[in-house]
């Protein structure tokens, strides 16, 4: 895969999704996660830490050309991967005459990548659910 590849795919999972993911290098080497910096045309810049170790918050400058794959760290429905992947699109030409394609872009969900506005919208959607259950069951 090329660096536009590596790129495009980056970018069809959800933001929230990034903290999970891990980067296995084709040493062998595993960088998780933790959150990325900047994408940039010949590598990525992120913020994690080395597989099997617990020193957190490094930073790394990773060449696309040395990844092997991605890797969601945990148990990931299939549904939610057709989602991530097969997003309604358009095929929109690259380059004029290139023969490739790209995906047209596709409006993600906002979802809150401060811990704290993620709790108090988790705790809403938790209320919300709790109240029309109450409304169904009834006395």
């Amino acid at each position: 895969m090329t660096a536009a590849h590596w790129i495009e795919t980056l970018r069809l999972i959800p933001e929230v999704e990034h903290g999970k993911l891990v980067i296995v290098m084709q040493n062998g080497t595993e960088l998780c996660i933790d959150t990325i910096v900047s994408f940039e045309p010949q590598f990525i810049v992120i913020r994690g830490r080395q597989g099997g170790t617990i020193e957190e918050a490094r930073g790394f400058i990773v060449p696309y050309d040395q990844f092997l794959c991605l890797r969601i760290e945990r148990a990931v429905k299939v549904e939610e991967l057709k989602g991530f992947f097969n997003t309604p699109t358009t095929p929109t030409p690259v380059g004029p005459g290139s023969g490739h394609f790209s995906r047209s872009a596709v409006p993600t969900p906002v979802v809150p990548t401060d811990p704290a506005a993620a709790s108090k919208l988790l705790m809403e959607r938790i209320r919300a659910v709790r109240a029309n259950s109450a409304s169904r069951t009834g006395p």
